[in-house]
């Protein structure tokens, strides 16, 4: 019997590259595209079942609506300044509103 040097999984890439933890590069803080590429994929088959433009699309928003809070994750993780911004209600509060008072 031969011994077979095919790899098992086909050659493909690890799974556990593809992970949304990896989306962010630890050293550069920069977003590893071949990650969000390969992520894609994956959530539009769990989310729509099926792997079409328009539910790939959808998939690649869907995972990229992570990267701004992961980079913000990375920047204080690093001592980084974040920029932040406090949004203030409009109007003045009054008891017993629930509407606003529009």
């Amino acid at each position: 019997m031969s011994k077979n040097t095919f790899p098992v999984n086909g050659g493909a890439m690890p799974s556990a590259t593809l992970t949304i933890r990896n989306l962010i590069d630890e050293e550069s803080g920069e977003v590893k595209l071949w990650v969000l590429k390969g992520l894609a994929p994956r959530e539009a088959m769990r989310t729509w079942g099926e792997i079409t433009p328009r539910s790939l699309r959808a998939a690649v928003r869907t995972v990229a609506d992570t990267i701004p809070e992961m980079q913000c994750a990375w920047r204080q993780r690093h001592g980084l300044p974040v920029a932040t911004t406090l949004v203030m209600p409009y109007g003045t509060a009054r008891d017993g509103v629930r509407r606003s008072a529009f």
